[in-house]
């Protein structure tokens, strides 16, 4: 059984006062849950969790279990950071949290000249949805992360390396594509024509999908979702076949020239992508020496 796990259990317990809700959070079953805290509480002898409140309590024995299990994290964070430190990035490792969304565009346009300069970092790469990556990072499950914008966690810091468009790509056969260009300039007048139209988006969990559910709401267009995927390039190259439409960010829209899609600027002052490198401290300081590196080449690469 492993105990850092437990704390990480704990803590959505704690979050959420409710077993189903903090499994959900966990991306486990709530049965599986529900056995993991009572083998631990087996395991140490006591009582961590107040079965007969609503919501659910930590006990006190709950509380310091939390409190130890931090203190352990944070020295061995700090033992890793201090080794890598007196390495000179000689050797370590990095895990990093990547958005699908970004994995295959904004990462790599990073990553080959970070590894270039300090080979002897092994990368562990962690793809989640923002959600689940914003857990890996309370957690200290990885070190820093790439993900969209907003998020729902008060204790993770972020810088923005930059904020982009949001297109809607009507696949080549909707008959929207043989309006003119002028008339698909007017994105408020190609709304009014969706209503029930067949519609490929992603995955509820996923940031972008948050929102494009908001402007569907703004235009009063209620979707026929014929699919739902995690990878923003997957519902490009179906939109491409014909599929339905979908919504691209600009980055992704760009890295695929050669398609038959028909794109939409939506208005960029109210719908918009937002990107940015997130970490959970606020004092980057903190940071290993491998996550400021990284932090530091972003920043560069994005921001001159």
């Amino acid at each position: 059984m492993t105990k850092m796990n437990g704390a990480s259990y704990l803590a959505a317990i704690k979050q959420y006062g409710n077993i189903s809700h903090a499994a959900k959070a966990l991306y486990i079953s709530q049965p599986y849950l529900s056995k993991f805290i009572k083998e631990l509480e087996q395991d140490i002898g006591v009582i961590l969790v107040n079965r007969n409140t609503s919501p659910l309590t930590l006990t006190y024995a709950g509380e310091r279990y939390l409190h130890y299990m931090k203190q352990i994290a944070d020295i061995y964070k700090n033992m890793e950071n201090e080794i890598q430190t007196l390495s000179n990035l000689k050797k370590g490792q990095l895990y990093i949290g990547v958005n699908p969304i970004l994995a295959t565009h904004t990462l790599y346009n990073i990553l080959p000249e970070f590894t270039k300069r300090y080979p002897g970092v092994e990368i562990k790469l962690i793809e989640e949805s923002a959600h689940r990556i914003e857990q890996l990072l309370i957690d200290n499950k990885v070190d820093i992360a790439l993900t969209i914008l907003p998020l729902y966690q008060d204790n993770i810091a972020y810088d923005v390396l930059y904020t982009e468009k949001i297109y809607m790509a009507l696949p080549p056969n909707h008959s929207l594509t043989y309006k003119s260009d002028a008339d698909l300039l007017d994105s408020i007048t190609i709304f009014e024509y969706l209503n029930n139209a067949k519609f490929i988006l992603l995955k509820p969990e996923m940031a972008l999908r948050k929102v494009t559910d908001q402007i569907l709401k703004d235009y009063d267009v209620k979707p026929n979702i014929t699919m739902e995927t995690l990878s923003v390039e997957n519902a490009l190259k179906l939109s491409n076949e014909g599929l339905g439409i979908t919504f691209v960010p600009e980055s992704v829209k760009n890295k695929n020239e050669h398609n038959n899609c028909k794109f939409i600027a939506l208005d960029s002052f109210k719908y918009y992508n937002q990107v940015v490198i997130a970490y959970g401290k606020d004092d980057k300081t903190q940071l290993s020496e491998a996550a400021k590196a990284l932090l530091s080449m972003a920043q560069n690469n994005y921001n001159q």
